[in-house]
């Protein structure tokens, strides 16, 4: 028996509202929306915008819709410590609390050369299904194609030099800038920077094309590569 550690994607859900129906309502929709993303996914609860409204939740009811929306109830971070008691009580795990985007030192070769700031991490061999391949504060760039049932994470932009197929998110830290790149367009879903499209749901004729996507006023923009 061993632990292994695992990067995998969670969906956080953060509250800004304490009705049960309104919450269930929103997590419905949301499945609805992209089922193949969204339906048996793991999810955090965010409690961080409640503050002590947070005492006015009913988190064994909050549990019962998660599971009811068709979502994988994973754990409560960022609550107040007037709910504790309530959220113990409740079938949540508390998760440790997130911490704030901490901003990179810089020298002053960094300052004066501001592509240091990020890094690049480059994947020679084709990606199979079941793989999985996240790259921390920078770009990826898979040399190869990507198969169907794999998964690719960048906080920064992701490139990819044939067939992309599976799911790709860029800018999974929030950075809206990102895009993504390949020779032939033929993946599940997209994402950037939150803003998710199933690729049979978009409205493009880009598909099996070189394409780029980028995301502007909410909105995934499909162009031609040329």
């Amino acid at each position: 028996m061993e632990i292994k550690g695992e990067m995998s994607m969670l969906n956080i859900l953060h509250l800004s509202v304490v009705d049960i129906n309104n919450i269930l309502e929103l997590l419905q929709f949301k499945v609805k929306e992209a089922p193949q993303f969204f339906l048996g996914s793991p999810l955090v609860i965010d409690c961080q915008m409640l503050g002590e409204k947070c005492t006015e939740l009913d988190f064994s009811q909050l549990h019962h819709v998660v599971k009811k929306a068709g979502f994988v109830p994973v754990g409560v971070r960022n609550v107040s410590d007037s709910c504790v008691k309530e959220v113990k009580q409740s079938a949540w795990p508390i998760m440790r609390a997130s911490k704030p985007a901490r901003k990179p030192k810089k020298n002053k070769k960094q300052v004066d050369d501001s592509r240091k700031e990020s890094s690049i991490e480059v994947v020679t061999k084709p990606l199979r299904s079941g793989q999985q391949v996240y790259a921390p504060d920078g770009d990826v760039v898979i040399l190869h194609q990507t198969s169907a049932g794999s998964e690719i994470l960048a906080d920064g932009s992701v490139h990819v030099y044939g067939t992309l197929r599976g799911r790709v998110l860029a800018g999974v830290n929030g950075t809206t800038s990102a895009r993504i790149f390949c020779q032939s367009l033929e993946a599940d879903l997209v994402a950037i920077a939150g803003c998710y499209q199933l690729l049979d749901d978009a409205d493009t004729d880009l598909k099996g094309q070189p394409a780029m996507i980028r995301l502007d006023d909410g909105r995934l923009i499909f162009e031609p590569l040329a």
